[in-house]
């Protein structure tokens, strides 16, 4: 592309391209800050597994970063240019057919910092797109890094998140939690207050939420996915919410923001039970508790593993 002849018009192009970095580092650490949610956000779009949505989640991150850094530096124009071209276009080609698809929820593009839905989001990379054609025309920098400076520059980026940051699925295991199975077994007991769930009887996934809770929310995305793809019976799948009120009827529906409806337990039994952890999710089996987990070790392939069997 041929420069600008006014050396104002490539300041200006200067400039533009400067704050055009700053806008991608500003979208990834606003994800970066927030990435339980934006994890959780890949994954609501049922096309990779939970352990690829982690993964995902973080490659996009540094993408923007890289991509952030080139442009503030101003250096690589033709690669910078056609890095951040290719992923406005390919974000904008995604979040049309999630428009089209009815999605209406945030996209997550500034993390918690800015909400949009996609079509929104679509208008701000139209914008970018025209604010990244104007500065083109800035002039590059005459100097460029050595290998030996830009190549551990560019690794230390995906390094340092994923040491800061790591996947769950690489720190956390299938390990169970820790339950009072004698007032588990009192509540699910035909006169407990959870009797008239029936989880004595048959498989079921337990989530023990509370409706306050992000990380309650977030696990409820998380199993909603899981049995949306595979499409597991609904039935199995029970949310009981702690609520403050004892008066309350316990297994009345409550309203809470989660996708599904939940049941209300009173807060005594609640905290008895899981000792005060939430989430709380338990693989029960005829009222046996044959695995739990807390938010982070959410395990897709074993919640999978342990619903199939019973099509078997």
């Amino acid at each position: 592309m041929t420069p600008y002849r006014s050396r104002t018009a490539r300041g200006g192009a200067l400039v533009v391209r400067v704050l055009l970095g700053l806008f991608f580092l500003v979208s990834a650490i606003a994800k970066w800050v927030d990435i339980d949610r934006f994890e959780v956000h890949v994954f609501s779009y049922n096309l990779l597994s939970l352990s690829a949505s982690f993964l995902v989640a973080r490659l996009l991150i540094v993408a923007e970063i890289l991509v952030g850094v080139g442009l503030v530096a101003n250096i690589w124009h033709r690669f910078v240019n056609l890095c951040a071209v290719l992923m406005l276009v390919g974000f904008s080609l995604f979040l049309g057919i999630a428009a089209l698809a009815g999605r209406t929820d945030d996209c997550q593009c500034m993390g918690s910092l800015i909400e949009m839905d996609p079509l929104q989001s679509l208008l701000k990379n139209a914008v970018l797109l025209l604010l990244l054609w104007i500065s083109m025309h800035a002039k590059p920098w005459a100097w460029s890094p050595k290998w030996w400076l830009w190549v551990p520059a560019v690794l230390a980026v995906p390094t340092t998140l994923f040491i800061v940051s790591a996947p769950d699925n690489w720190l956390f295991g299938e390990e169970t939690e820790i339950y009072n199975v004698e007032k588990l077994q009192e509540a699910i007991a035909d006169d407990g207050k959870l009797a008239p769930l029936d989880l004595d009887e048959g498989k079921h996934v337990v989530a023990f939420v509370t409706a306050g809770c992000k990380f309650c929310r977030m696990a409820d995305q998380k199993l909603t996915t899981i049995w949306q793809r595979h499409e597991l019976d609904s039935a199995a799948l029970v949310y009981i919410v702690s609520t403050k009120d004892t008066t309350l009827a316990p297994l009345t529906l409550n309203d809470t923001s989660f996708l599904r409806p939940a049941f209300a337990l009173d807060r005594e039994t609640f905290m008895l039970i899981t000792y005060g952890q939430r989430p709380m999710v338990m693989l029960m089996e005829d009222g046996e508790v044959k695995g739990s987990c807390h938010y982070r070790n959410i395990s897709e392939g074993q919640i999978v593993e342990f619903m199939e069997e019973t099509k078997r």
